[in-house]
């Protein structure tokens, strides 16, 4: 889909510049006027001072004019002032205030302005002689020159204010340029995956919004398709990140070319994509985009000279079938995500109504589960183990119980994948393994026999670092000897990672622990690992008993000759009828255990039963 979510166009760029401009303009004003002001007051002054220095002088020299009334003297001594460009009258008066001589520049002219900013500066002084008054002069100023002078300072000032116009001008426009693009690069970062150049979370989440709106209107269909890579984790283990990172575009590059103009491809995740599919007609057009999109994944990619497979599980949901909102909508397919990775992976779930109960259940089972083990809870029970020759009991294999409060016994095939998938299983491990031994050492104590403890590892344990070291202080804690103490693990766990497993297993040898496979020939069935391993059992899984005695007996007993040759005992899982215990017994198998021979049972109703021998 190009048609990408329609980004909010943010006006602060053009804000920012039209601001600017505005605020330079009204800054030059103000700045301008202020100046103005200043130059107006420093003239008005200056002349005010020349006009008192002046003022002075006349009445100093007009004094014996005025004594001897020499008008003729008294207006020439005036006229002599006729230099002074802003004199416009000069006024010799009497004791008595009448005109004794006087001096007009043009013919006498002066503003009529009287009460404006320019109006004539009048200035007088009394002329002294000897401590006696003779009169007074008083000179009249034009502010002409202060006008003239305040116009050309203006014009300055009006090209100064142009030039930081257009400075201001320049910057902000460079301003604008680069918050432009800021705000581009913020609101490709805000709707865009920059690895996979895919719509991120928050541009399909506003996307399906306005699908759903548009198809509530209209009457369609709009299908979502959670995709969750199967292998992303082992490319970036294997090949590095960058290789991941290549397979995340190669990814994408295959989902757009399987979804159609209209549908939109974005990754919302690590290595989770979402494909929201709108005007859809019926539910089989998502089922069939989804299918294609799982044909295109199977096709092997090169990353880095390395060719992998980038299986993807899908979960999907439509609206309104569905869900009648997008979070809804998301939510379900995310259940039927889960469904498709619980049945194999590499497939599609389609959302159904049951699985909201089914995933409730779950929830409510990881909190009772977690209230469980934190109160202790659980059960641990135990099903005896027989020796064929002897006919007596050797051991007991410990598993785990839940006797839930509501539901009654929960089966381990039910909360053990609970505990895995929210980290519960290293803790419920370990509580299970202290309490076998010492319930263990109990049972034999009451016996009298040694007898043995079975314990399955989770391979959330067998990859814990810190297992080594939980086992050597239970045993340290409890007194149980390590021989007694025997650690099954399946054959799933041993080869996925051959080398830590055959570390592993060492380590616990090196404590003297015994180590066995349990349900053998149900796995990758590789005869190799009987000789790299530190194995000491093999556990006859139960699907080889079963058909016991009519069918199936040359593959058991290949088997348990197998583990002969390799000096391993062997154990037989299911044993349910006495035709399957005589033929073990006659097969050469070492010990037996299931539902004929004891089911399994707490402690103490083991213990009244402990003493029995196989009939």
């Amino acid at each position: 889909m190009n048609n990408r979510p329609r980004q909010p166009k943010s006006r602060l760029a053009s804000l920012l510049g039209t601001g600017q401009l505005a605020a330079v303009v009204v800054a030059l004003a103000v700045a301008g006027s202020i100046l103005l002001a200043y130059q107006f007051i420093t003239l008005r002054r200056t002349l005010v001072g020349d006009m008192a220095v002046h003022a002075s002088i006349i009445a100093d020299n007009i004094a014996a004019p005025l004594m001897f009334q020499d008008r003729d003297a008294a207006t020439e001594m005036l006229r002599s002032f006729h230099p002074a460009p802003f004199l416009t009258m000069a006024t010799a008066l009497d004791r008595n205030g009448t005109i004794f001589a006087e001096y007009l520049r043009d013919g006498g002219k002066q503003s009529t302005h009287a009460d404006s900013w320019f109006a004539p500066v009048i200035v007088t002084r009394a002329v002294v002689y000897q401590g006696r008054t003779l009169g007074q002069v008083r000179l009249v100023a034009d502010t002409t020159g202060i006008r003239d002078g305040l116009l050309g300072y203006g014009a300055l000032l009006g090209l100064a204010f142009l030039g930081a116009l257009l400075t201001s001008g320049l910057v902000s426009r460079k301003i604008r340029s680069r918050m432009a693009r800021a705000e581009r690069e913020l609101a490709y970062l805000a709707y865009t995956d920059p690895v996979t150049d895919l719509p991120n979370r928050r541009a399909s989440n506003e996307t399906l919004d306005a699908m759903l709106e548009r198809a509530g209107t209209q009457g369609e269909k709009v299908g979502v398709l959670l995709i969750d890579l199967d292998n992303f984790k082992v490319v970036n283990d294997t090949a590095g990140h960058d290789a991941g990172d290549q397979l995340l575009r190669e990814v994408a590059r295959l989902l757009r070319a399987q979804v159609r103009e209209t549908d939109l491809v974005a990754r919302i995740g690590g290595d989770e994509f979402i494909v929201i599919a709108g005007a859809m007609r019926t539910t089989e057009e998502l089922d069939h985009l989804a299918h294609r999109i799982i044909e295109a994944l199977q096709r092997p990619l090169q990353l880095n000279g390395t060719e992998f497979l980038a299986t993807a599980s899908i979960g999907a949901a439509v609206f309104p079938d569905d869900a009648a909102s997008a979070p809804e909508l998301v939510s379900n397919a995310d259940t039927a995500l889960y469904e498709a990775k619980d049945a194999g992976r590499n497939r599609l779930g389609r959302f159904r109504r049951e699985m909201i109960m089914a995933a409730q259940r779950r929830a409510q089972l990881e909190r009772d589960l977690r209230r469980a083990l934190a109160t202790r809870s659980l059960e641990v029970f135990y099903q005896p183990q027989f020796d064929c020759a002897s006919k007596q009991l050797v051991g007991v294999e410990a598993l785990v119980r839940w006797r839930h409060p509501e539901h009654g016994f929960i089966g381990p095939d039910e909360f053990i994948p609970i505990a895995e998938s929210c980290g519960l299983i290293g803790e419920l491990g370990t509580w299970v393994l202290e309490q076998a031994c010492i319930d263990v050492i109990a049972l034999g104590e009451h016996t009298g026999l040694p007898l043995s403890v079975a314990v399955n590892v989770s391979a959330r344990q067998f990859r814990d670092n810190e297992f080594i070291e939980v086992v050597r202080n239970i045993l340290g804690s409890t007194g149980l000897p390590a021989a007694r103490l025997e650690l099954e693990l399946t054959e799933t766990v041993l080869m996925d990672d051959v080398s830590r497993a055959a570390g592993f297993m060492h380590a616990l040898r090196s404590l003297g622990v015994r180590m066995s496979i349990d349900d053998f020939g149900t796995g990758y069935s590789s005869l190799a690992y009987l000789q790299s391993f530190p194995i000491d059992q093999l556990k006859l899984d139960r699907s080889f008993v079963r058909p016991l005695p009519r069918d199936g007996a040359t593959l058991a007993g290949a088997v348990i000759a197998l583990a002969h040759s390799f000096n391993l005992t062997v154990v037989a899982e299911g044993v349910e009828t006495a035709e399957q215990l005589a033929w073990l017994r006659a097969a050469g198998c070492d010990v037996m255990q299931g539902y004929l021979l004891g089911r399994p049972a707490p402690l103490e109703a083991l213990r009244s039963a402990a003493g029995l021998a196989v009939a």
